[in-house]
């Protein structure tokens, strides 16, 4: 309705506008005028007003004003400034022209306020820019001028030229009448200088800009892919740097020949004789030295660099290009912060004892068997109540209970709207009633029942838990990852709660979050914020009435810090009774001199480490950047969406800055509550960005990056049935030093085009050593196995192939967990949840748990059981690889299975089955070497009586 009403305001607007220029009758024009001119106003007030009350309500009201002045005084300074160019440019434009040339003005202005609006945090920063102690290795340069200064330089460099080249536009139709009746141009002829001048000027300020950014060149040789490396390389520090300088001064005094008339009839008389012209042409001097700079610029920035780097660096390259290798390294460890990794070897050691297992029970207690996929699918099967909850995702998280600290994962049951059925998705039912989502489920990831089902530590609707410390007093999730949609609270419709039994029970909103709605004015605003008549028209809102908006809890960060790039995984944490969404955020840059850019990076992996094409493309979403911090760590309130920001890299210049720009937004870390800060962890994308730059510049030796000798890449795993690179993990981990273990991320590599494990990263989470960056290397002489060659080791065990083989073949799906290499002291021990999904069942229950030391593999129906195997062999479940070999061929004669006996089709039938059965008595009493042995003797029935029936 609203978009309809401010359509027909602006089309009757301009129908008066056109018959009043037909009829020549200005008052009609004005009132046209005026009148689209109101329905503009009208709408962009109620727009403007509305997220105003929006930022009030949550406290942001300074963010608000700070930012809006700030664009619109940009818009407002880029207008004015474009526009006095082009007037200077184009002063000496005849009056005859007048019109051109206040078109031109009025187009320059308009470009200059979209460039000011277009680049308002370049222009913030710039202001409340800060030094940083870390200087460039060529032009002495503070790290805070590539970050702050050079962006604000360049976007000054655009306008300048921009307005130029439309100077040069205007001025050139000087050449021509123009013929309106016939659209046709005519060349004028006997020009008076004066009327030249305005076109000669405006050349000669392209040129002088040009000049300008070919000194701002200079400085983007930072990030010159010319050489071996990002960065100034040998051709880039000894040809290319002078040649810019000789460039700059070229330019400038061909700029001298359009500023001064005399210089200017000179080359114009020059040129004219040249070439053998007769006559004045003003545009001649005006090429000539367009096609002089061009050739310049051609010859000097490409040509002659170009030829120094083929004949000159690369016969000789490792020599020439090391000390710029070397800055490269440096800078960018420094922009991703790998210069404050602390890198250790690790021993890899083959002693793996029950003492070391008695004394890391917390390492032990928390080994994650549960895959975040098939936790989901098992809470969307018996956790989500009703079609209209969902869980969107789970997290890992940690929590202290019952005197314990336990790796958990856990997931909020949101309110969906949208899995109504069709007919139930009414305005009232979607904006009124089903308003928010009830609770979390939590789990150990570790933890299953006899049915290999997960471990609720908080379920269902009321919350229920045993433990009071993980009670949940507030359920009610307004805010969420999928609340897109905005709802009305405290309306005279009761909201929807939660489900029990044939009833329905219904809540009354008590807290601050949204904007009031008390009134009829702000039922207008919000009815047309929100793009409907429906709620100016009902009824159900009263003086009490809220409306909640921008409940999607990124959307909602966004909306308050545009400047921020936020991670792709929020997840909730239950404190204190209430529920608060943790989000990270980084802080990024494409400026940081002398660094590689993330995507170059990416690359890298792609052609030389061997991985799939797109296989990080859904890791990461840093794209080009050369500089990223987890600056900030933002938490929003599920109940009432409050949001606050908290600096946790006081080193960042970049959030720095942002802090000078909106110091009422961030808050320092220490002010954020202790039960929320118990819950921060070290981000996923974050260390997975930090490993693909450290998988590169681990080598610091210039020699050793050159050749690319010691390329690390993710380790790969078979995952749901596809081979994928090992995405980042969260375990509990007792570091060398640790009092206590803590909840750290670790990611595995393994050397480019091989298996092996070669190394790890780990990030610290917990609040005392956050933020704490590892590196263990292993030895190179020593074969540590890497996820993939578990996953082979696996594959080739005689019990778990038939196994596996046999379920699949059943009506049943095998789906494999992730293979998690778990150090523990100075040795790794693998393990790998297998679980089992009927094609009829909707979730998948954990059957087996593989857990492999060095070549020594066992498995059994629980983690316990296949650990004890690995350190008792007579009654381990799995054997070593080397055993099982034997085993093969040796079995104890008092078991060993006699042949199949030659009989009728039927008989050997009968024998089959019962050797089946013997082998799921043997399986379901976890006595899996007898299965292995019952499973041996049927694939041989079953090979004997197809060939009898073959040759039948």
């Amino acid at each position: 309705m609203f978009d309809f009403i401010k359509i027909i305001l602006i089309v009757f607007g301009g129908f008066l506008v056109f018959r009043g220029i037909t009829k020549k009758e200005k008052s009609q024009v004005i009132l046209g005028i005026a009148v689209a001119l109101f329905a503009w106003l009208l709408f962009w007030w109620i727009d403007f007003w509305g997220e105003k009350l929006w930022f009030d309500s949550i406290g942001y009201n300074a963010r608000f004003w700070t930012l809006y002045l700030a664009k619109l005084g940009f818009a407002l300074a880029g207008a004015v400034i474009a526009g006095l160019l082009v007037a200077l440019l184009t002063f000496s434009v005849p009056r005859t022209n007048f019109y051109l040339r206040r078109a031109a003005i009025g187009f320059g202005a308009l470009v200059g306020g979209f460039w000011g609006l277009g680049n308002w945090t370049v222009f913030l920063k710039f202001w409340h820019r800060v030094a940083d102690p870390v200087t460039d290795p060529i032009f002495g340069k503070n790290v805070g001028f590539y970050l702050f200064s050079l962006p604000f330089y360049d976007a000054l460099y655009t306008i300048i030229l921009l307005v130029a080249f439309l100077s040069i536009a205007a001025s050139f139709f000087l050449l021509f009448n123009v013929d309106f009746k016939s659209g046709k141009l005519h060349l004028r002829h006997n020009l008076h200088p004066v009327s030249m001048r305005s076109l000669h000027v405006s050349c000669g300020v392209v040129l002088v800009t040009w000049a300008f950014g070919k000194y701002l060149e200079r400085f983007h040789l930072m990030y010159s892919q010319l050489g071996t490396v990002s960065g100034p390389g040998w051709t880039a520090v000894n040809v290319k740097l002078p040649i810019l300088g000789i460039l700059i001064v070229a330019t400038l005094i061909l700029a001298l020949f359009l500023f001064i008339p005399a210089l200017r009839e000179k080359l114009h008389n020059y040129l004219a004789r040249l070439i053998g012209f007769k006559g004045r042409s003003p545009i001649l001097p005006i090429a000539g030295v367009a096609a002089l700079t061009l050739v310049l610029y051609f010859v000097g920035g490409s040509i002659i660099p170009y030829s120094f780097q083929k004949y000159r660096v690369e016969p000789n390259e490792i020599t020439v290009e090391e000390p710029y290798i070397k800055h490269n390294i440096e800078y960018t460890r420094k922009a991703f912060k790998l210069d404050v990794v602390e890198e250790e070897k690790f021993e890899a050691s083959d002693q793996f004892t029950q003492q070391m297992v008695a004394d890391n029970p917390s390492i032990f207690d928390n080994v994650r068997l549960w895959d975040w996929r098939a936790m989901d699918d098992v809470l969307q099967q018996f956790q989500e109540i009703r079609l209209y909850y969902d869980f969107q995702d789970v997290d890992i998280d940690r929590y202290h209970y019952d005197g314990k600290y336990r790796q958990v994962m856990v997931s909020a049951r949101e309110m969906n709207a949208q899995n109504l059925p069709a007919d139930s998705r009414t305005f009232v039912n979607e904006r009124f009633k089903y308003t928010h989502g009830n609770g979390i489920a939590m789990a150990t990831v570790s933890d299953f029942t006899s049915e290999g089902l997960p471990n609720f530590l908080i379920k269902d609707i009321p919350s229920k838990t045993e433990y009071p410390e993980l009670d949940v007093k507030q359920p009610r999730i307004y805010y969420g990852e999928l609340s897109d949609e905005y709802v009305i609270v405290n309306s005279d419709e009761e909201e929807f709660d939660y489900p029990s039994g044939s009833q329905n029970v219904y809540n009354r909103y008590d807290g601050k979050g949204g904007v009031q709605i008390s009134n009829f004015w702000r039922k207008l605003i919000y009815s047309q914020k929100m793009g409907g008549s429906q709620l100016l028209l009902s009824t159900y809102p009263n003086d009490e009435s809220r409306i909640l908006y921008r409940r999607n809890i990124v959307e909602r960060v966004k909306q308050l810090a545009p400047f921020l790039k936020f991670d792709d995984d929020p997840y909730i944490v239950n404190t204190d009774g209430k529920l608060y969404w943790m989000i990270d955020a980084y802080t990024t840059s494409e400026y940081y001199p002398y660094s590689e850019s993330y995507s170059h990076v990416e690359q890298v992996q792609y052609n030389q480490g061997g991985l799939p094409r797109g296989a990080l493309s859904n890791q990461t979403s840093f794209g080009t950047a050369n500089y990223i911090r987890n600056s900030v760590k933002i938490t929003v309130d599920a109940y009432e969406g409050s949001v606050n920001f908290y600096i946790f890299d006081q080193e960042d210049p970049i959030i720095k800055v942002w802090d000078n720009i909106f110091p009422d937004l961030f808050k320092p870390r220490n002010e954020m509550p202790k039960g929320l800060e118990a819950h921060i962890r070290y981000p996923v994308d974050y260390l997975m960005a930090q490993g693909m730059v450290y998988a590169k510049y681990h080598m610091t030796d210039p020699a050793v990056f050159y050749n690319q000798e010691d390329l690390w890449v993710p380790a790969t795993e078979n995952y749901y049935g596809q081979v994928v690179p090992v995405e980042p993990y969260y375990i509990m981990w007792g570091f060398p030093g640790a009092d206590e273990p803590q909840f750290t991320l670790i990611l595995p590599f393994t050397p480019k085009n091989r298996q092996v494990m070669i190394g790890w990263l780990a990030g610290l989470g917990d609040p005392d050593n956050y933020g704490r960056f590892l590196a263990y290397n292993f030895p190179k002489e020593k074969r540590v196995l890497g996820p993939q060659q578990v996953e082979t080791k696996i594959d080739q065990d005689r019990f778990l192939s038939g196994q596996l083989s046999l379920w699949d073949q059943r009506g049943s799906n095998v789906i494999r967990g992730n293979v998690l290499a778990i150090p523990v002291g100075n040795t790794i021990m693998y393990v790998e949840p297998i679980y089992l999904k009927a094609e009829t069942a909707a979730y998948p229950e954990l059957r087996l748990v593989c857990v492999m030391h060095e070549d020594n593999l066992s498995y059994g129906q629980t983690f316990d059981e296949a650990l004890n195997g690995i350190f008792n062999v007579e009654t381990r479940t799995g054997t070593s690889i080397a055993a099982a070999e034997q085993e093969n061929t040796e079995t104890p004669k008092e078991e060993q299975p006699k042949p199949p006996m030659s009989g009728t089709n039927a008989e050997m039938i009968q024998k089959a089955n019962q050797a089946f059965e013997a082998y799921q008595e043997a399986t379901g009493q976890g006595d899996f070497e007898r299965a292995a042995r019952q499973l041996d003797l049927l694939k041989r029935y079953l090979q004997e009586l197809s060939e009898t029936s073959a040759s039948q």
